[in-house]
């Protein structure tokens, strides 16, 4: 059995500092993140702007003040079901500067499943590859399925890493597209939330919101350790604010409660990407 002493409390710092200051250092290692955002609120920024932040992190550069050890991880694995590695590179290249991109890439280990997405779609493979097929019937072929190619690049990368699934949304489309039953998705769900503790990194899978029906929806985030909000909020007559809070989140959400933090504003900037701003705190508390 094992000692109460051997359960130390690890953390995976995100990488934005003012969101791991307020979260004492990062978040709990092990776990599965679903980053859950309406259009263009902030849950893709927020992954990339992790991932690069923490390739250019240093392992004494934050300490977490609650007795816990920090942990920095080792590669960041990129899954991708739509978008190339280009596609992504272009993206994040607007935001960030060129020495940061560097040694982001240094740690960078890209998986791109577009070719398999697309052949349970009506897509002719000449437009997602360099292959010379341009017949719809060219689509169907005896690659891997999907599920078991993510399984297999997760097994073999993503003990002790960040590894960012970009996104869920493609994957429950291709899965309904393939014939794969909702259950069985959800179980894909459910083992990879028990096995993100043997592998001690941590897990952002990005989803859209509002994209499945809410009771599809809430099986998801059931599956997962934590979930990130990314949504808007009204400012006046004529503006809106991004916003993020934390739904659910084993080990942190107890700390937020306690500090009375209800959601942070947020915007993305160039060269920081994601930022919080103003920490909203529950009415009836006093400010800090």
């Amino acid at each position: 059995m094992m000692e109460i002493d051997e359960l130390k409390l690890r953390k995976i710092p995100t990488g934005i500092s003012s969101l791991d200051s307020a979260i004492q250092g990062g978040l709990p290692s092990g776990s599965l993140v679903l980053l859950l955002g309406d259009a263009g609120a902030g849950n893709i920024e927020f992954a990339y702007t992790s991932a690069v932040k923490l390739s250019n992190l240093k392992d004494d550069t934050i300490r977490p003040s609650d007795g816990g050890e920090l942990k920095i991880p080792e590669k960041i694995c990129y899954v991708s079901f739509m978008k190339s590695e280009t596609d992504i590179l272009s993206e994040i290249t607007r935001i960030f500067p060129k020495q940061d991109i560097k040694l982001f890439l240094d740690k960078l280990i890209f998986k791109d499943l577009s070719e398999t997405y697309h052949h349970y779609a009506i897509t002719p493979l000449s437009w997602i590859s360099e292959e010379d097929q341009t017949t719809l019937t060219s689509i169907k072929g005896t690659n891997l399925g999907l599920l078991e190619e993510l399984i297999n690049f997760l097994n073999e990368n993503a003990k002790d890493n960040l590894i960012i699934i970009d996104s869920i949304t493609n994957l429950v489309r291709a899965c309904y597209s393939s014939s794969i039953e909702w259950k069985d998705l959800i179980a894909f769900f459910e083992g990879l939330q028990r096995v993100a503790k043997k592998w001690d990194g941590i897990i952002y899978a990005v989803l859209g919101a509002k994209i499945l029906d809410e009771n599809k929806e809430a099986e998801l985030t059931d599956c997962a350790d934590g979930v990130l909000v990314f949504d808007w909020m009204q400012k006046g007559e004529f503006s809106r604010q991004q916003v993020m809070y934390v739904k659910k989140f084993r080990g942190l959400l107890p700390q937020l409660t306690k500090d009375n933090i209800s959601k942070f504003e947020t915007s993305v900037t160039m060269p920081n990407g994601f930022e919080m701003k103003n920490v909203k705190l529950i009415r009836g508390h006093n400010s800090r």
